[in-house]
């Protein structure tokens, strides 16, 4: 995984809970950071809620924010 920093200016922040498109609604992250991919794409850097081990990265238009929404 590549130097992780902070992208401003966006529709998600450091801090927010969010869901995968992808994956099961149920599954929840935290986001801890964000990076610049391979191919030039904003990705963000999840951690799972539930899960201690769980870090994964996702790019910004797989995320829903639960917050917004309502949903917790």
């Amino acid at each position: 995984m590549g130097k992780v920093r902070e992208l401003t200016n966006f529709r998600f922040k450091i801090g927010d809970l969010v869901s995968r498109k992808s994956e099961q609604a149920a599954i929840h992250y935290c986001i801890i950071g964000f990076k610049i991919g391979d191919k030039g794409e904003r990705v963000a850097v999840l951690k799972s809620l539930f899960k201690n081990t769980s870090v994964v990265e996702a790019p910004l238009n797989d995320l829903n924010n639960l917050l917004v929404r309502g949903k917790l």
